[in-house]
């Protein structure tokens, strides 16, 4: 399942939230300061839920949650990629860029990580009015780009989506952000969505370039984790 699609919440709020990096204890604290409401509330996270912090090994817990829904970033894909390959290299190239966590485990331990893991889209799309959807990604989508041959992409990819360059880029570029202000204005609006939020680029504060905004706030390096209601980000 590479994409996802949710319908519009009429009962509850949307949130969306940064990378978490096992540090759950932090967005457990801005549910309450936001008094979300499980039976009707929905938190979407741009991926990236485990590594380098120490609460990764609860994430099953989180993605067993109905109330939360996570695209898949590029650490998931580490994990993934660590026990579809088996391979002692790609382990320790997991393990050196933050997957010290799970130093204790066995591939078979991992598989029930990996089961979990492997059904998260590579993105998804929320409808939050009649005709106006949003797009989340975990890294970036190129400076012109159309949501509607993104999604047709990630329906037909193959099983290895690292096979596809385009794809892994949804993973693993990080570059807009670093854009000075003349390149930036020169990204244009991603076509047929109304905007896209992404994750992965640590920023210093939310920052929004044409119809993208990155959300990412360095949570292993800065304990802060970007976290927003979706209907009072756009109401300013």
């Amino acid at each position: 399942m590479n994409y996802q699609f949710f319908t519009q919440n009429i009962q509850g709020r949307d949130f969306i939230c940064g990378d978490i990096h096992g540090y759950f204890n932090i967005i457990d604290k801005l549910l309450i300061e936001h008094e979300f409401n499980p039976s009707i509330d929905r938190l979407f996270s741009l991926g990236d839920l485990i590594d380098r912090g120490r609460g990764s090994i609860n994430v099953l817990t989180w993605l067993s949650q109905p109330w939360f829904h996570a695209i898949q970033g590029n650490h998931e894909r580490m994990l993934i990629n660590v026990v579809e390959s088996q391979s002692k290299d790609v382990w320790k190239q997991w393990q050196s860029w933050g997957g010290l966590w799970a130093r204790g485990l066995d591939y078979k331990s991992l598989q029930v990580y990996y089961d979990a893991m492997v059904k998260m889209p590579a993105a998804i799309e929320i409808e939050i009015s009649e005709g106006c959807n949003l797009g989340l990604v975990h890294a970036e989508l190129p400076d012109k780009c159309d949501w509607h041959q993104v999604k047709t992409m990630l329906l037909e990819a193959p099983q290895n989506i690292e096979d596809n360059r385009a794809i892994s880029d949804l993973f693993w570029t990080r570059a807009q952000p670093f854009y000075d202000d003349v390149r930036k204005q020169k990204v244009q609006p991603v076509k047929n969505i109304f905007h896209v939020f992404h994750g992965h680029t640590p920023v210093k504060k939310y920052q929004t370039i044409s119809n993208r905004t990155f959300l990412d706030l360095g949570s292993y390096k800065t304990g802060e984790i970007g976290f927003i209601e979706i209907g009072n980000f756009f109401n300013g």
